[in-house]
């Protein structure tokens, strides 16, 4: 059986990784939202839970269903990078084993499929790109950033830059990828290029 080619994609807030994610999908490629397993180690029961709490206190409890409050934790950490840090230290560990088993699930039961991909903002930050055998960066110029985030999420000017400033720059990202997608280009070339990509790793990957 050949190896699971597996790709890591990552990019800025607004930099068009959902564009991408839909190409993807429509050539039928399995496609993994790490932002899927970020919930979900919140989660009563699970092992980041209890030391969310021990770390963070009572206060961030939901008193209703015992469910951490992310909108009470969330000024905390955002105020806070040692405080943010703390967090990531706990639930970037289990993110990555879950996704870990995510594959393996994949692997099993899908084995004839030769790709996978792993879509990641925090990709390179939190070392998920340890576990991919290629990287594909979405990227488009600050202005547009800004734009499309005061757009789509009615921010100001102030928090889309504040929010894009809180990331790793283009030029950051760019040193780790194996492929970069400037995603303010016109569609089609986008496209072309996913679909070629794709193609050219199904045809002489593993050979």
């Amino acid at each position: 059986m050949s190896k699971l080619i597996k790709i890591g994609l990552t990019g800025g807030i607004a930099s068009g990784k959902s564009t991408i994610l839909g190409y993807l999908k429509e050539m039928n490629i399995k496609c993994i939202d790490a932002d899927k397993f970020g919930h979900m180690v919140y989660q009563k029961g699970r092992p980041s839970y209890h030391k969310i709490i021990q770390e963070f206190g009572q206060d961030i409890i939901n008193q209703n269903d015992q469910s951490i409050d992310r909108s009470k934790l969330g000024p905390i950490v955002f105020s806070d990078p040692s405080k943010m840090k703390q967090l990531t230290n706990i639930v970037w560990p289990e993110m990555k084993e879950l996704i870990l088993n995510e594959f393996k699930e994949i692997e099993t039961t899908y084995p004839n499929d030769k790709i996978v991909v792993l879509e990641a903002a925090v990709l390179i930050e939190a070392g998920f790109n340890e576990m991919v055998d290629l990287i594909w960066v979405t990227k488009v110029p600050r202005e547009v950033a800004i734009e499309r985030l005061k757009t789509r999420n009615n921010l100001s000017e102030v928090d889309a830059c504040k929010r894009i400033d809180s990331q790793l720059t283009n030029e950051q990202r760019e040193k780790y990828a194996n492929l970069v997608f400037q995603t303010n280009d016109d569609y089609e070339i986008t496209k072309n290029k996913v679909q070629n990509e794709i193609n050219y790793l199904l045809n002489n990957y593993n050979k």
